[in-house]
Order: structure tokens, then C-alpha cells, then sequence
């Protein structure tokens, strides 16, 4: 299985271009979190529009979870779930034989995602390279990295984003990888990491 995950897109409709043109490439696309830019000048109901048909567009199984961007914004946090043919928040789902899980941005239960092999959330595990920024604060999630400190969860992969330059891209806690590709807004192509299992 070859999995394209990417992150903090920022409704950048180049970039969802960029990965409708290479997703034959992959089985599976995983997307963690800010579809959408709250700075765009497009406004957020166009933006979801938009976004909205591109997520529809993709033919390959696509888990998508939500960022601080999807959810703060708009009043509707829920609007990932009401898109047909597309994994998003606490949705859980096997392929080939990898269960996967969603986690959402906002009050997330890391625990329902127990059996998961690799676990989308838009937060890293706080206290590790991938949550720590270039000045050295530390974004990630403290309730991420206790569960799986502590055993509660192990997946074999968490794919996160939030932090755009990450000290290290890719960090083992316990027996988990974790990946955060970061993002580039400057870049004519979205920051990708290709996982294949």
C-alpha cells in the first residue's frame, strides 16, 4: 500500500490541483487538517464549496481530518462529515487490511482510535521534533503524546501537521512513527510524505 499524506493545504486550489494530478500514484490519500485559510479573501462558504468538490473529486479512499482552520472559523465544524465518499473525524476504517482513524482538531478521544494502525490528527504528539517550531514553542498535542506514552494507543503511524517547519518531519515515540510534512505556502507544489506498508 502507498499512502500520499499531506497537510495544511490552506485552500490553496494549486496544491489540490497537484494531488488530483499525482493520486493515481498512491492507494490512499490521508490529509491532516486546515483545508481551508481564514485569511483567504474567498470567504469561508466558497472555500468549503470548493474544497468540498475537489475532496469528491479524488477516486482513491481519502481520510481527511480536521485542523484549527476547518473548525474555529465557521460555526459549522462538522461540514468534512457531510461530504460523501470521504473519511473524516472519529470515522474508523479498514483497507487492505490497515485500519485507519480520523481524529478531529477540537476535543479529540485518541482512546476510540485504540485498534487503529495509523491514526490522521492535525496535532502532533507534543514533545517531539515534529510539534516544535523553528523558535522552539511547542504546538502539539500534550493528550497525544500521554496516550501514547503510556501505552494506551500505539499505532504504527501518526500523521499530523499544524506545525508548517517542524524541526524533524518524521520521530519515533515508543513504537509509533510520526510524520508532519509541514507546509510551504511559497511553494508551487504542497509538501507530501509517501508512507508505503
Amino acid at each position: 500500500m502507498k499512502i500520499l499524506h499531506t497537510t495544511d493545504l490552506h485552500f490553496n486550489e494549486e496544491w489540490f490541483s497537484y494531488i488530483k494530478y499525482v493520486e493515481p500514484q498512491y492507494d490512499v490519500i490521508c490529509i491532516t487538517g486546515d483545508l481551508l485559510d481564514g485569511l483567504n479573501p474567498k470567504g469561508l462558504d466558497l472555500q468549503i464549496e470548493i474544497t468540498a468538490k475537489f475532496l469528491k473529486s479524488l477516486t482513491k479512499s481519502t481520510f481527511a481530518c480536521s485542523g484549527n482552520h476547518d473548525i474555529r472559523l465557521i460555526w459549522d465544524e462538522f461540514w468534512l462529515d457531510e461530504i460523501e465518499g470521504i473519511y473524516s473525524d472519529n470515522s474508523i476504517e479498514e483497507i487492505d487490511k490497515i485500519k485507519f482513524g480520523c481524529a478531529p482538531y477540537h476535543k479529540a478521544n485518541y482512546e476510540i482510535f485504540k485498534e487503529c494502525d495509523i491514526l490522521l490528527s492535525h496535532l502532533p504528539p507534543a514533545r517531539t521534533p515534529t510539534a516544535i517550531g523553528p523558535k522552539g514553542d511547542d504546538y502539539g498535542s500534550r493528550k497525544l503524546y500521554y496516550v501514547i506514552g503510556k501505552g494506551i494507543i500505539s499505532p504504527k503511524f501518526v500523521l499530523s501537521g499544524h506545525i508548517h517547519n517542524p524541526m524533524q518531519k518524521e520521530y519515533k515515540l515508543k513504537d509509533t512513527v510520526i510524520y508532519n510534512p509541514g507546509c510551504d505556502k511559497d511553494s508551487i507544489k504542497p509538501r507530501i510524505i509517501t508512507i508505503k506498508i
